[in-house]
């Protein structure tokens, strides 16, 4: 008697075009991951920027309360000015992990009594550009779409 095998019956694994196959789709989707990843890290890194204009603003707002119950009035107070009287700690540029230089670039500007605009530069970055024109931008308006490349 003999036996008739099916080549079904001895195929045990998975031939190389299948393995291939594989292969492909799964580097498709994690290119699609790296593209995603790369995006949300980027918002991230300009949300950052725009929390660190804000935290400027809120420590020149504590200095200014300070200056107005002795009677100082200001036009702007500096990122450099809360530094020296500890309102604030030097603040890490999310770009690129160093700190904001200590300069008097980085300012907030008060009119009436009120904080009114900041200006905000990073090592590679700024938020003190509004139409081309280099100005404070108003506190309502800060936002992620204002940050431009030094």
């Amino acid at each position: 008697m003999i036996k008739i095998y099916s080549q079904e019956q001895y195929q045990k694994g998975y031939s190389l075009v299948e393995l291939l196959a594989i292969i492909v789709i799964l580097g498709i989707i994690s290119s699609i991951g790296v593209v995603s990843m790369t995006k949300v890290i980027a918002v991230a890194k300009d949300q950052a920027f725009v929390g660190n204009a804000i935290t400027l603003k809120e420590a020149a707002h504590l200095y200014l309360k300070d200056e107005e119950i002795q009677g100082n009035p200001h036009l702007e107070i500096t990122y450099r000015e809360l530094l020296e009287l500890n309102y604030l700690d030097k603040i890490e540029d999310p770009y690129t992990g160093g700190f904001i230089p200590e300069t008097d670039k980085t300012y907030v500007r008060i009119t009436g009594n009120k904080i009114s605009a900041v200006c905000f530069y990073g090592n590679t970055h700024n938020l003190c550009t509004k139409g081309g024109v280099e100005t404070p931008i108003p506190i309502d308006e800060l936002s992620i779409d204002l940050i431009i490349r030094n």
